[in-house]
């Protein structure tokens, strides 16, 4: 289990098409960003998985018949989605966990910052 919650916070750096970026992020469906940020925003038990570490042969789960997804243990929180929650000043109960037990810091994800967009602009994404 440690080795899981571990795995969570080893991204640094937002994935080259993060949907947090404020350059180059990859198009998702209309609304679908927005409900994301919402998610975080609203409920602070709640993550969002890095899609490099979800969608994976190497270290992501499974989809079952139904669209349900079961975790491998693998996966990794988007490290823009860590980014823009410290930039709002609004960690997940998770990123608050991790941090006391010494497995997040998020002193390691300032230097970018700049990449990712800003909480009170999302909305021009």
């Amino acid at each position: 289990m440690a080795d899981e919650f571990e795995n969570l916070f080893k991204l640094r750096r937002p994935c080259s098409n993060c949907p947090f970026l404020k350059k180059g992020g990859i198009n998702l469906a209309p609304g679908r960003f927005e409900g994301i940020v919402e998610m975080l925003m609203s409920d602070d038990w709640s993550h969002f998985h890095c899609h490099k570490t979800v969608h994976s042969e190497r270290t992501g789960g499974e989809w079952d018949d139904d669209g349900n997804y079961k975790a491998s243990g693998q996966e990794s929180m988007c490290a823009g989605a860590m980014i823009y929650l410290e930039k709002a000043g609004r960690p997940t109960v998770g990123m608050r966990v991790g941090r006391v037990a010494g497995m997040y810091c998020p002193s390691e994800l300032e230097p970018n910052f700049d990449l990712v967009i800003d909480p009170d602009k999302s909305d021009e994404r």
